[in-house]
Parts: structure tokens; C-alpha cells; sequence
């Protein structure tokens, strides 16, 4: 996988792509062989700076009962709202803040209830374009979405490509269609 790409998994429940990415955050370490950043070992001495440059959206994305604002910032003290709003517009949630009757700093109440799917997963890949991210893993991001919510979040993605020149998105799906962003697509079986 090269910088920059925008790389697929797919294949069948159980096929081994949760294990995969699990392999490339470094919680499971390989039986044999193992996992290599630029021809360097992933290790547990540099495991930290490695997870420093990911940014991993589940397809249940937690939601706190802080602002919209402190949930992209995600444990920031010092929020940078200019930043945010900056990327609430990269990832399509920009009219929806602003019709928020407290704009950014409206409180996204208990777990986020009153959030669609598809502003759930914005607001997850948000947090990884707020942290400054190099590589996003998606994992199953849109599986619980309808097929025109995951198509605007598909396009949003395709989008970003022309901000983030140098960011990398793994992705992982059960669907081809929740991939037709990618440049490439490997199936694990």
C-alpha cells in the first residue's frame, strides 16, 4: 500500500479483515512474517508514533455529551474552531452545524441520539482530519447506512483526495459498492 491510495477489503463475515486491521494497529501480532511501515518492523517501541499518524472510524462511532466541536476535537483542550470548521465543510456536515441552534457548540446530547448514521461516521472521519491523520482505517463505516447515505459519504471521500494529497484510507466492506471510491479493491478469502 503506498501513500496516498486508497485501498479496499473486502470478502465474506469471519474472512480475517477486522484481524487484518488489528494487525496493522498493532493489538495482534503476526504468527509469522509481520508488519512493515516504509521497510521498518512494526514494534512496540514504535507502536505509538505509528498510531499517532491513524485516524480508525468504526462503524458505530462513539458520540459524548460535549458540543459538536468537542467531539471532532476529541480531547483537545485547546479547540481550534477555525480548523473544524474547516472540516465540517470537507466532510459535508457544514449547513447541518449551522442550522445547529448553537452553531458548533451545541451539545450532541446523550450518545449522540439525535444523530443519522450518516453524520455519525462524518463526525468519526472528522476527528481523523482534526487530528491530522495520515492514514484513515475505515471498518465498515457505512455497512449500517442506506445506499444513498453511503453514496454522499463515498463521494465526500473521493473528495477529500484533492485537500489531503498525501492522506491514505484503508477500507473494509462487505458491499463492492461502499468501495467505488477506492483505487483498488483486495479481497480476503
Amino acid at each position: 500500500i503506498r501513500k496516498g491510495e486508497y485501498v479496499g477489503f473486502n470478502g465474506y463475515s469471519g474472512a480475517g479483515k477486522s484481524t487484518l486491521f488489528n494487525l496493522l494497529l498493532g493489538f495482534l501480532k503476526p504468527q509469522s512474517g509481520g508488519v512493515y511501515v516504509d521497510a521498518i518492523p512494526l514494534t512496540q517501541d514504535n507502536q505509538p508514533a505509528w498510531l499517532g499518524k491513524i485516524g480508525y472510524v468504526q462503524q458505530d462511532v462513539f458520540i459524548f455529551q460535549g458540543s459538536l466541536a468537542e467531539n471532532v476535537a476529541l480531547g483537545c483542550k485547546d479547540i481550534d474552531k477555525e480548523k473544524i470548521t474547516n472540516i465540517l465543510k470537507q466532510v459535508c456536515l457544514d449547513k447541518w452545524a449551522n442550522e445547529l441552534l448553537q452553531g458548533m457548540d451545541t451539545p450532541m446530547g446523550e450518545y449522540g441520539k439525535r444523530l443519522s448514521g450518516g453524520q455519525r461516521q462524518r463526525i468519526g472521519i472528522a476527528r481523523a482530519l482534526y487530528k491530522e491523520a495520515e492514514i484513515i482505517l475505515l471498518d465498515e463505516a457505512t455497512s449500517a447506512l442506506d445506499n444513498h447515505t453511503e453514496m454522499e459519504i463515498n463521494t465526500m471521500l473521493a473528495g477529500l483526495r484533492k485537500v489531503y494529497t498525501g492522506l491514505t484510507i484503508l477500507s473494509i466492506a462487505h458491499r463492492e459498492s461502499s468501495l467505488s471510491y477506492c483505487d483498488r479493491i483486495i479481497t480476503i478469502d
